[in-house]
């Protein structure tokens, strides 16, 4: 290798940095861009999606970044102050209900809802049933009939002699049968459990014909009317920012546990297998177009991001030296410079 070949390369290596920068100006670049998409969709309708990636490989790539990629220790904190960002948005003071959802969108999510007959069903038959909620209803009641008894007797003591006799009947009652008040107590919460069962269930029988003949339906429309038109910073009276950052991160450790499980990465796959057997033979042009997106949306974007990243590379001499360094090894080859005598 001769000075005169390096020489030679050196100023072909130059002039050919100095002419990718040159196409890589704004004015160039958005010329540029638009000849590559177009060439780009062009190539696309020669290929399918099986002639380029497989179901295995995006499977794998799912599963490293859905199951396996750890969740940074910062994701908690950063979690802490999105909520808070978000509970003092000013927009909740600016924007109603109705401003994030119509009334007709209301309507239509309702009916599918109520449309639901078997999950509704035994949702209510569910909740009906539950001891949980028996045990609740009858222990209302049971305070309810405490009260007033308790009432009752407040109101006798403004009765002559009717306070004093009610208290000698109680103990007299307590001396001659022990515990059984305590019994007694036991009966009648016994008494009033066995017949919540059965309000219960007519009140499960009259919820479904509300249900049936729409005045449910109408009853969450009457609501909507009236909470509609309220800001949503009203929702803030009822859910505190620390409410919020909790729900929030135990949401993200509810999805950590959820997505470790094999039933999550079986659905990964099935999910994947399922969009290759349903695309895997389709022109990619034609893919990307059932995804919503076309040359247009491309072009769009690529000259929304590309031109001021461009510039700062090439304002830090990065862009110029990364062209260079892809190139010199082809200009300073030996089988170059032998073409260059």
């Amino acid at each position: 290798m001769t000075e005169t070949q390096r020489a030679k390369a050196e100023q072909l290596l130059n002039a050919q940095v100095g002419y990718l920068l040159s196409q890589l100006d704004p004015k160039q670049f958005k010329k540029l861009a638009k000849e590559e998409i177009d060439i780009a969709f062009k190539v696309m309708k020669t290929l399918r999606l099986n002639d380029v990636v497989s179901a295995e490989q995006v499977r794998h790539t799912a599963r490293r970044y859905a199951v396996e990629m750890d969740i940074s220790g910062a994701i908690p904190e950063l979690i802490g102050e999105i909520a808070d960002r978000l509970y003092n948005h000013p927009g909740h003071d600016k924007n109603s209900f109705e401003d994030l959802i119509s009334d007709q969108e209301v309507a239509e999510l309702l009916d599918v809802v109520l449309e639901m007959d078997a999950l509704r069903q035994r949702l209510i038959s569910e909740i009906a049933g539950s001891p949980l909620t028996i045990n609740l209803i009858s222990d209302m009641l049971y305070r309810g009939i405490q009260g007033f008894i308790t009432q009752g007797t407040n109101m006798a003591g403004s009765i002559p002699g009717a306070s004093s006799m009610l208290k000698l009947g109680k103990s007299v009652v307590s001396k001659a049968a022990p515990g059984l008040e305590k019994s007694a107590e036991q009966n009648i919460k016994k008494y009033i459990a066995h017949n919540t069962r059965s309000i219960i269930r007519q009140s499960e029988k009259r919820l479904e014909k509300a249900i049936e003949n729409g005045e449910f339906r109408q009853a969450m429309l009457d609501f909507w009317d009236e909470i509609k038109e309220q800001k949503v910073a009203t929702l803030r009276r009822y859910v505190t920012r620390d409410e919020l950052e909790d729900a929030m991160v135990t949401g993200l450790e509810a999805w950590k546990q959820f997505r470790a499980t094999r039933y999550f990465g079986n659905l990964l796959d099935a999910g994947v297998d399922f969009f290759f057997e349903k695309y895997g033979d389709t022109a990619l042009d034609k893919l990307i177009g059932e995804m919503g997106v076309d040359k247009k949306m491309v072009l769009d974007e690529a000259l929304r991001y590309a031109p001021p990243i461009i510039e700062v590379l090439k304002e830090r001499g990065i862009l110029q030296d990364t062209l260079r360094r892809r190139l010199e090894g082809f200009w300073f080859a030996d089988s170059t410079l032998a073409l260059l005598k």
